[in-house]
């Protein structure tokens, strides 16, 4: 079986597929390096999919991975489309030169997934024939490759779903519309290993987290103490800037966010939506924290931030996950917290806390930051066990299960 490596060299984080040829203790080594972690997993899952040998052309061409064909070496051609067949490839740059609202990195980013996870297959099909059976076999293939559900459920959800439905509905000039159903309704996702419940159910679990965040790193502490109690996305709270914090009304308010263009993180002056203009109410001891760390900000000239890493300027999500979160997950496993944490769960954690407490919807939905409150409730707010004592005492009252026990004896 394949594993991967992590390699940092001065160029940044690279990760290494390594396998031994065959499966066998005796094969001989063989490896290919990425970029990135998931295209690194992807390969992985080819690899352990072709009996620990190297993916074929067909398979490098057709899960993205053109580019390590060897030389001189070409996958089979797929059939050149007849002379003004449009092609789903075609459709979807045009559907992409079309997007007004969306920011250009969002865009960057629908391209880049159609390039590596769509076009490999569907590309070069007239759009107007692709079927149901071919979009469920499409992601079972990325599936079997490796990727998760959510990467999928994104892939998907971002932009093979709203190509479809453009491609239903008729041109902007009149033009009849360029298919008459959309293959992807009523599509469940595939089934996958079923995901680990993410967030803090109890103030026990609270504390025990926070008990590793401090322990492994105060300032880091700072950041995520402040996320689990407000629901910021992670781009809200590290570029949280000393002005946006309101200390006599105990609020920060978002006004500005951390955003991640060409693979480099800038702070942008403005949140994603409208909707991501907001005032967030902070509890007492985390008002106090906040506040000294706004004071602290004051007497350092040129400090942007109220969270800073160790060189005084914003972190980048890289780094603050492989040097403090990974440690900080596994330190709060090891002291009994029962589920492996992920940091966007700490927002989860909150809005499922304050819809249990009965805290109301447009509340919910202003603290999340969203534009629907259905997105909120069904997405981010998720079932406890709080229920479980008060189910039992009312059920246990009206069945009088004590009282009966009692006169049978």
């Amino acid at each position: 079986m394949a594993q991967i490596e992590k390699r940092t060299t001065t160029g940044g984080t690279r990760w290494r597929v390594k396998w031994r040829t065959g499966g066998t203790r005796d094969g001989r080594w063989d490896r290919e390096t990425f970029g990135y972690l998931a295209d690194a997993k992807r390969y992985k899952a080819l690899v352990d999919a072709n009996g620990n040998q190297r993916p074929t052309p067909e398979q490098l061409a057709e899960h993205g991975f053109a580019e390590l064909l060897p030389a001189g070496v070409a996958a089979a051609p797929d059939p050149e489309p007849a002379e003004g067949v449009l092609t789903f490839r075609a459709y979807a740059e045009e559907w992409l030169g079309q997007l007004v609202k969306p920011h250009p990195e969002t865009v960057r980013k629908y391209r880049e997934r159609l390039e590596k996870h769509v076009f490999p297959r569907l590309g070069d099909r007239p759009i107007a024939e692709i079927t149901r059976r071919e979009m469920r076999e499409w992601q079972q293939g990325l599936r079997d490759a490796g990727l998760s559900a959510k990467t999928i459920a994104n892939v998907r959800g971002e932009s093979v779903v709203p190509i479809f439905k453009a491609a239903c509905r008729p041109g902007e000039d009149g033009e009849p519309a360029v298919r008459t159903s959309n293959p992807m309704d009523g599509l469940p996702l595939p089934e996958g290993p079923r995901a680990e419940r993410d967030i803090l159910e109890s103030p026990d679990e609270a504390r025990l987290f926070l008990e590793a965040a401090y322990q492994v790193d105060a300032e880091a502490a700072d950041l995520l103490l402040c996320k689990l109690a407000t629901g910021l996305r992670w781009g809200e709270v590290s570029a949280l800037p000393p002005r946006a914090v309101n200390v006599a009304r105990s609020t920060v308010s978002i006004v500005q966010v951390l955003r991640k263009v060409n693979r480099r993180w800038v702070v942008e002056a403005k949140p994603k939506t409208k909707q991501g203009y907001r005032e967030v109410p902070l509890p007492t001891s985390v008002a106090r924290m906040v506040a000294e760390r706004v004071a602290a900000a004051s007497r350092e000239p040129g400090r942007q931030f109220v969270f800073v890493a160790p060189r005084g300027n914003h972190w980048r999500y890289e780094d603050f996950y492989e040097g403090r979160w990974v440690k900080i997950r596994d330190l709060a496993r090891e002291k009994g917290l029962p589920r492996r944490m992920t940091m966007h769960g700490l927002r989860h954690s909150l809005l499922t806390l304050l819809a249990t407490e009965g805290v109301d919807l447009a509340a919910l939905r202003t603290m999340a930051g969203h534009a629907s409150v259905t997105t909120t409730m069904n997405v981010y707010v998720h079932a406890t066990r709080r229920h479980h004592e008060p189910v039992r005492q009312i059920v246990g009252d009206f069945l009088g299960v004590d009282d009966l026990a009692a006169a049978g004896r």
